[in-house]
């Protein structure tokens, strides 16, 4: 004898965790204003270093002209992230509570693709030029110091460069990634919960 399964009964009584969407909503609104100040605070960083170069620049002008291409290339170099930072805050500023889940998610998903940009490539031409324009600006000051002291200047120069791009670069992304997507997974989770 076959048993008699009521379809109809078994989907009525299915039992779905349906996703607090206040809950939801709130965690990306708090995700979207600690983005907002965190990019803030970055252009502001990035804003005073870039003060920093111009004053050196206009304070000493009879500087080495290796000396000035590095101040240059740093500048360009920061001007580069600077402009990064103003696009993420555009996308991020788009984000409103008021919008539907499909435009919030589409927003979301927008920021992501330019954080991963940013994230890959942004930060490698930053660090690339950065680097390079670090270079050239410390040649002049290094030859006024012993071989050893040069050496050493550039080594610890470098090697904080190098920790902070093996060590640190990778932890702050994977952190910021994880946050990103635990808004999206659950907005994703509420779009498949109002589907069922």
């Amino acid at each position: 004898m076959e048993p008699n399964y009521n379809f109809k009964d078994i989907w009525n009584n299915k039992k779905t965790e349906i996703p607090n969407i206040k809950e939801i909503k709130e965690k990306a609104n708090l995700y979207r204003k600690k983005q907002i100040r965190a990019t803030i605070f970055q252009i502001l960083s990035l804003c005073v270093s870039t003060g920093m170069i111009i004053w050196v620049w206009f304070r000493f002008p009879d500087l080495h002209i290796l000396t000035k291409s590095g101040m240059i290339l740093m500048f360009i170099a920061l001007g580069i992230y600077i402009f990064q930072n103003f696009q993420k805050i555009n996308i991020i500023s788009k984000i409103n509570p008021s919008l539907n889940n499909q435009e919030y998610l589409k927003i979301l998903k927008i920021l992501q693709q330019k954080n991963f940009y940013m994230q890959t490539k942004g930060i490698n031409i930053y660090y690339i030029i950065l680097s390079l324009g670090l270079a050239c600006y410390l040649f002049e000051f290094t030859m006024r110091m012993s071989l050893m002291g040069g050496l050493l200047t550039y080594g610890l120069i470098f090697l904080w460069i190098v920790i902070s791009w093996v060590f640190i670069r990778p932890k702050q992304v994977k952190k910021q990634r994880d946050k990103l997507e635990t808004v999206i997974n659950a907005l994703q989770s509420l779009e498949k919960g109002f589907e069922e």
